[in-house]
């Protein structure tokens, strides 16, 4: 079985298709969910078992095609299982890769039967290593643009959301797939050495780019118009706390005019003790006046007034209901971030945190939030809250409790994160959920 001409023939054979396993692989080596080397391990172990396959098809004359089907079911299998990602969206990509490996390939084919095969003969994909060899050519040359087109368009679809959508938009390129797989599957010399043939092919690799272009560029309009979408509310929430921060000033305001009324009379009072030298209810007196001054006057949370007014509504929300609520807030009155952006991050994270406390019927609920600047311009923030129970997650993101579909808040605070090139983190542990923000503009 292994003879020098079936190591030859297997070697060659997977040279070919090394490119096309590059090609899955290479716009998602930011998300792998194992290290570099072990989905290295996994496709070099399934590229070796190919390579057994292919020796001993070569040795009993028998040709490789339909092993091939089924070794790509196994990479795919492998593909998805270290690939962090949607499946849909992996369909998607992966999909593609398969239609230009079917093109590639149909084209090379075209070229060795038109130019190097004898007319008559039988064409067989595990064969001479020279036909190996021209079935490369294709792919030498289109390669640098497909891995340039398969970067956007991963870029595009992962950072699109419609979960509907995305359940069934791979069935397009997916049943174009299964089309033209059922309508070229027989492959005989005199049918596919037609120019007919190869104008056939290249017409139908056109169609496809058309077609994920339409697709991706659509997935793009929908994303733009979900992050409008997301500004429109993120200025409706500021809105309404810049309303409640009014009412309070024109409430501070009035309790100011108030106690500036009053104060002649408290001032009258003192002197009426200090006239009758009873300093003990003197004393008594100005504690209790004292006490209500600090009733009276309003906590601030940080320098940054923005910042302090969306921090005091959700305060004054956890006191209201039992809810303990620590602060540490050392941010300067200007920040580096846009007034908006940092209003509505704060925001969510602590509408979020109170949601949770909310839903403890029992217990000592509570609010931690820190926030400092790191280094010169970063920001670091974390808020920690008690939670009944861990949410729930699908394929790596927060589902809300009220809807069961991803946050909108959580999904906020990660497009604000990423456009100052930065992180969010949220994790559960102990009763606790903590989140965790970093903003490096």
């Amino acid at each position: 079985m292994f003879t020098p001409a079936s190591l030859l023939a297997a070697s060659s054979y997977l040279i070919e298709l090394l490119p096309y396993h590059l090609l899955a692989y290479y716009p998602f080596q930011d998300r792998l969910r194992y290290p570099a080397w072990f989905v290295t391990l996994l496709v070099g172990l399934n590229m070796t078992a190919e390579f057994l396959v292919c020796c001993y098809c070569y040795f009993l004359g028998k040709d490789i095609r339909t092993w091939d089907f089924f070794m790509a079911v196994i990479s795919l299998s492998i593909y998805f299982w270290c690939v962090n990602a949607e499946i849909s969206k992996l369909l998607f990509i992966y999909i593609l890769v398969v239609d230009y490996v079917m093109i590639a390939r149909g084209t090379a084919i075209f070229l060795d039967i038109r130019f190097f095969s004898q007319p008559g003969t039988i064409y067989r994909f595990l064969g001479a290593p020279g036909d190996t060899m021209v079935r490369v050519i294709p792919v030498a040359i289109t390669a640098p643009f497909m891995f340039k087109f398969l970067t956007i368009t991963k870029e595009r679809v992962l950072h699109s959301h419609a979960p509907q959508l995305w359940r069934t938009i791979w069935l397009i390129p997916g049943l174009t797939s299964f089309t033209i797989l059922a309508l070229t599957w027989n492959i005989n010399v005199a049918s596919v050495a037609t120019l007919a043939t190869l104008l056939a092919r290249l017409s139908l690799l056109i169609m496809i780019f058309v077609i994920y272009y339409v697709l991706v560029t659509s997935l793009e309009s929908l994303r733009l118009q979900g992050e409008a979408e997301e500004r429109t509310r993120n200025q409706e929430q500021l809105l309404i706390f810049q309303r409640m921060q009014y009412s309070r000033l024109q409430k501070q305001i009035e309790n100011t005019r108030q106690a500036r009324h009053d104060l002649r009379q408290h001032l009258n009072l003192i002197q009426a003790y200090l006239d009758s030298g009873d300093e003990q209810i003197l004393k008594e007196y100005l504690t209790k006046y004292g006490q209500k001054l600090s009733s009276l006057t309003p906590r601030t949370y940080c320098s940054n007034y923005a910042v302090d007014a969306v921090v005091r509504h959700y305060a004054e929300m956890a006191h209201e209901n039992h809810i303990r609520f620590d602060s540490c807030i050392q941010l300067p009155a200007r920040l580096w971030v846009d007034e908006p952006d940092i209003c509505i991050l704060f925001g969510n994270l602590l509408e979020n945190a109170l949601e949770a406390c909310l839903l403890m019927p029992e217990g000592s609920p509570f609010i931690r939030i820190h926030a400092r600047v790191a280094g010169e311009k970063a920001i670091s923030i974390t808020v920690d809250n008690s939670s009944r129970q861990a949410p729930s997650t699908k394929d790596g993101s927060l589902l809300s409790s009220k809807h069961g579909s991803p946050g909108t808040g959580t999904v906020s605070i990660k497009n604000i994160a990423g456009q100052y090139h930065g992180i969010a983190d949220f994790k559960y542990e102990g009763g606790v959920f903590f989140a965790s923000v970093f903003l490096n503009p």
